[in-house]
């Protein structure tokens, strides 16, 4: 009787085990099927070397399959803990292999030697390099239709472009004040008109007081700032509103003498040296200061 019970007793337990194995194991397929594919297991990994790239992807709604991003990079905060690959300009090309990616958006100047580099691996490679507003919103298509983001990048085009077309109407033809944007303090630093910032100090209403220089971002000299008299000063070479007063032939300026000088803290850098979505922001703050003085 005894080792009756033992033996029922024992194919209890075996059956028990058996059930709680299968039932684990159908939870995890469930589980699994459940859960959200990661662009590990979608095949579609993205790397992105450019911060004006990074906030396209991003409002174009294409940030999911990103796994590799620079450290400027830092718009919006989704961005957080994605795997960076370095700085814009002194990249690890071997981490950007390991992470496998299927595209790499780049942009020009610094990135193109391992743009040229990964593209020889096999890699796809785009790149995209706005110099002007126009290109810009190309460059929204264009990074759209690589991610299957087509018709949303065309939605987001149209409204940038009408949005810059409506500031654009607002300029007041009789009063065009006269800009310096300081880039770079040692050397002296600005835009030209035909740089993405020139057009979009002109679109918003002011006078870029270089229209001409050898590069659209260039060197300039003092005494021609101090020659052009502009009405306001934009510093972005983080620059002290005391320390420029006392640069030599600086008190004349019109920017000066009126307290019309403008930093970070007044308008946010990235909205005018990124060539992206953010640029409206840019020209609405510029419209601002040009005609409010605040």
């Amino acid at each position: 009787m005894l080792s009756d019970m033992k033996s029922k007793r024992n194919r209890l337990y075996y059956a028990l085990s058996v059930f709680t194995s299968v039932f684990l194991a159908v939870s995890i397929l469930l589980f699994s099927g459940c859960k959200t594919p990661r662009p590990e297991s979608t095949g579609t990994r993205y790397v992105v070397l450019s911060p004006e790239i990074a906030e396209i992807i991003s409002v174009i709604e294409g940030t999911d399959n990103i796994v590799g991003i620079t450290e400027e990079c830092n718009f919006p905060d989704t961005y957080e803990g994605k795997v960076v690959v370095g700085k814009f300009g002194t990249l690890n090309k071997e981490r950007i292999i390991s992470l496998r990616p299927s595209i790499v958006f780049a942009t020009s100047l610094e990135q193109q030697a391992i743009a040229s580099e990964l593209a020889k691996l096999g890699i796809k490679v785009i790149t995209v390099y706005p110099k002007t507003i126009a290109e810009m919103l190309t460059g929204i298509q264009t990074v759209g239709t690589a991610i299957g983001k087509a018709e949303r990048a065309a939605f987001v085009a149209d409204s940038l472009r009408t949005e810059l077309d409506n500031i654009r109407k607002k300029v007041a033809l009789d009063y065009l004040p006269k800009v310096y944007l300081e880039i770079y303090r040692e050397p002296l630093m600005s835009v030209s008109d035909k740089s993405f910032v020139g057009e979009l100090i002109e679109l918003a209403g002011g006078d870029n007081i270089f229209s001409d220089l050898e590069r659209d971002y260039s060197r300039v000299k003092a005494e021609d700032i101090i020659r052009a008299k502009p009405d306001i000063m934009i510093c972005y070479s983080r620059d002290s509103r005391e320390n420029i007063s006392k640069r030599m032939g600086w008190k004349d300026i019109p920017a000066l003498k009126d307290n019309k000088i403008y930093f970070e803290s007044d308008i946010n850098p990235d909205w005018l040296l990124r060539a992206g979505p953010r640029c409206v922001l840019g020209a609405k703050r510029l419209q601002e200061i040009f005609y409010n003085g605040k």
